[in-house]
């Protein structure tokens, strides 16, 4: 058990006693056990030493940084024109973005780990307090053990004493969670490093692994997660001579590394050589176009970028400003149980360009008007549809939609992000129960290292009080496709995305922020975790 656990137990020993003439020896055998239990550990002055490390590095890059932009933009040899500066240019700026990125990953470690070690030495100064006020009613005690009355007296003043280690220990393991998991999620942005081990050429991937769409914050934004770079890689080393060269002839004609980055991304996919050179020869005539290309591949579909980090406000699915859910039965969750097939396909379409191509154009991306919203609903709609019926069929259900409009069962939650998911990140999913609040925290770890991979999380989630009542419960399928330190950002395929905490999907709170509107669904019951 946890120390917050063995405190808490020794709390419960202490605060009921038998009642008799052995209370003060039971009290005196609680007390023992709280004082056995030990305090938080850590040297705060040392973390703060890595902490001033980490900053005075992160000051030599910015300087690195801005030294390589103005050599980019402003520098560059008279004698180097046309594709040789403009290549050049792009490397060096790939670098400096590197640097950037560095300098920002090493600030913010920075801030945590002081921050943590502000913690820790208040968690500690506080548990002495509590060991102190525990001595003290233990050497009282201990003089007139078998004085009921001083016994009973004396619970009081130990309760509080056990409550103050309790709140120290808290406050340290909190803490110490909270640091860990910015780390773990700050050690993942070491994107260069993933791309360029294998058969990519380094300087190539600086660049791919530090492309950006149109509008992309200097550390985020990337078209290229970090699963893909590692998919990408892979690929690469495994395939045949003809079909390396065939790709590494369409990435030698694209019109900018955009172009490029998005190329990759279809590998990455899972599609093959011959689908690559598909999707190719229809985004080429716009490969230097960044804005058509983000805008068709990779459309944010909603009103909140991921650079925008941790906002509070609840945002709704959109295409080309216009609001795609009104009108359309299957993927507006009207009477249709659709929720598994609406939030993994949604996820999916993120992660796979070619995917999305489809949806957004129909393969047409030179036709007029084929890419306007009206479109886009009808054709997501359809695929909803589809993989709707698909997971009813892996479920085992006898009659699909429309006939059975009434959801899919576990099979189908599975077989679903396996098809969906697992195809675009190379990963199979599996169902997790989540019965108590131990199995969602512990969940927790496997969601943040998906996430920080650029996998996504589908999870089931019902209204507690509503199954409480004896009633529907409301049951629903959700799924989270980013986090923000301790923040999850959850899509809802009711058509609107909200960050919510950790500590809320822990402890039954997911709708605190208003993630389901008026029905409650509060209560995470099963999740489909990467293995």
């Amino acid at each position: 058990m946890s120390k917050v656990a063995d405190l808490q137990k020794a709390q419960q020993a202490i605060t009921h006693p038998s009642v008799g003439p052995f209370v003060g020896v039971e009290l005196l055998g609680a007390i023992d056990k709280a004082l056995a239990v030990a305090g938080p550990t850590g040297n705060p002055g040392a973390i703060r030493e890595r902490a001033k490390a980490y900053s005075e590095t992160a000051k030599a890059y910015a300087q690195a940084s801005a030294d390589l932009e103005s050599v980019a933009t402003a520098k560059l040899p008279n004698a180097w024109t046309g594709s040789v500066a403009e290549n050049a240019t792009q490397a060096v700026l790939a670098l400096a973005s590197e640097l950037t990125v560095s300098r920002k990953t090493l600030e913010q470690a920075a801030t945590q780990l002081n921050a943590w070690a502000d913690d820790l030495e208040g968690a500690q100064n506080t548990d002495a307090q509590g060991i102190t006020a525990l001595q003290n009613v233990q050497k009282t005690l201990g003089q007139d053990a078998f004085d009921t009355e001083k016994a009973v007296a004396a619970i009081g003043p130990a309760d509080i004493a056990v409550g103050t280690r309790i709140s120290a220990a808290q406050r340290a393991e909190s803490s110490g969670t909270r640091t860990a998991s910015l780390i773990n999620q700050l050690a993942a942005k070491a994107r260069t490093e993933r791309a360029g081990q294998g058969t990519i050429d380094p300087l190539a991937a600086l660049v791919l692994a530090n492309e950006k769409g149109p509008g992309g914050g200097a550390d985020g934004d990337y078209i290229l997660t970090d699963n893909q770079l590692d998919r990408a890689k892979e690929f690469m080393s495994v395939m045949n001579g003809a079909d390396q060269a065939a790709f590494q002839s369409l990435l030698s004609g694209a019109k900018s590394p955009e172009e490029a980055a998005y190329l990759w991304k279809a590998l990455a996919a899972g599609h093959s050589v011959a689908d690559v050179q598909q999707f190719a020869a229809l985004i080429h005539p716009h490969g230097d176009d960044p804005a058509w290309l983000s805008q068709h591949l990779v459309p944010g579909l909603s009103t909140d970028p991921l650079q925008e980090e941790s906002t509070t406000h609840k945002t709704l699915l959109t295409y080309k400003g216009a609001q795609i859910l009104d009108g359309y039965d299957v993927y507006s969750q009207r009477n249709v149980g659709d929720c598994v097939a609406a939030s993994t396909v949604v996820a999916s379409l993120k992660l796979d360009p070619v995917s999305m191509l489809q949806v957004t154009t129909g393969n047409m991306p030179d036709v007029p008007g084929a890419d306007a919203p009206e479109y886009f609903k009808q054709r997501l709609q359809q695929l909803f549809i589809n993989q709707y019926q698909q997971g009813q069929l892996a479920n085992g259900d006898q009659k699909i939609y429309p006939e059975n409009g009434g959801g899919i069962g576990p099979k189908g939650n599975t077989f679903l992000a396996n098809q969906n998911l697992g195809k675009a990140t190379g990963s199979t999913y599996e169902y997790v129960d989540l019965n108590t609040d131990d199995d969602r925290r512990a969940a927790v770890n496997r969601i943040e290292k998906a996430l920080d991979e650029g996998k996504p999380v589908p999870f089931c989630a019902y209204d507690e009080a509503s199954k409480n009542a004896g009633k529907d419960g409301s049951y629903h399928q959700m799924v989270i496709v980013a986090r923000d330190g301790d923040r999850l950002q959850v899509y809802n395929p009711w058509g609107q995305s909200v960050w919510v905490t950790e500590d809320q999907f822990i402890h039954n709170h997911l709708n605190d922020g208003g993630l389901t509107d008026t029905v409650n669904i509060n209560r995470p019951y099963g999740v489909e975790l990467p293995k």
